[in-house]
């Protein structure tokens, strides 16, 4: 991606107290909930219809998300299979002050699915 480009993210979502551990650190769950729901929005209108995430690489926290921080991620398609699309998942926090911090990214490979769970052609229509 070009570096002037603007980006705009999938989701934004702000870290709130049911997110955090007893120190106002986001916990890893949460935020694995979120870049889930970011890559599906993205596999599922490239589907048109239901996906399932088959995949995931292991990620590392460059910074943690604290407390009321807003959590932008951002989805690049990477691969596009006939039943499978693979994507890389980057989340940043901006902070309350303003701040942008990087804090991870993933791979995350999605497969589209009819009603009853089995797989299908991307182009197929649920």
């Amino acid at each position: 991606m070009d570096s002037n480009a603007q980006r705009f993210p999938t989701l934004r979502v702000r870290a709130l107290p049911t997110a955090t551990n007893a120190y106002g650190k986001v916990q890893a769950g949460w935020l694995m909930g979120q870049i889930d729901l970011a890559g599906s929005l993205d596999a599922e209108r490239l589907a048109r219809g239901p996906v399932a995430t088959v995949a995931v690489n292991a990620f590392q926290f460059t910074h943690p998300i604290l407390l009321g921080d807003v959590v932008n991620l951002y989805v690049e398609r990477l691969r596009v299979g006939q039943k499978s699309v693979t994507l890389k998942i980057a989340v940043e926090a901006e902070r309350l002050d303003g701040e942008l911090v990087f804090v991870t990214e993933v791979i995350a490979t999605f497969v589209a699915v009819d009603m009853d769970g089995k797989s299908r052609n991307l182009a197929e229509v649920c």
